[in-house]
């Protein structure tokens, strides 16, 4: 993997986490159903870092996710 791979993959797992702790049920569930997978591995992190067209999505999903979270505060 490249370097800029192995960041992307240090920033899924860091909007997994962020996700996570959300603690809302319908977000964590369009985030595992639209991005990536309930107890992801980390050769599941690798391909989406290593597909751009999987990065991408997983960016698009978080932002909306993220912008959800916020209207709620």
């Amino acid at each position: 993997m490249t370097e800029v791979e192995q960041t992307k993959m240090i920033l899924l797992k860091q909007m997994h986490e962020y996700v996570i702790n959300i603690g809302d049920e319908d977000l964590y569930w369009d985030w595992i159903t639209a991005a990536i997978p309930d107890e992801p591995t980390d050769d599941i992190y690798e391909f989406i870092a290593t597909h751009e067209d999987s990065w991408l999505n997983c960016c698009e999903v978080f932002h909306k996710i993220y912008l959800a979270s916020k209207e709620e505060e």
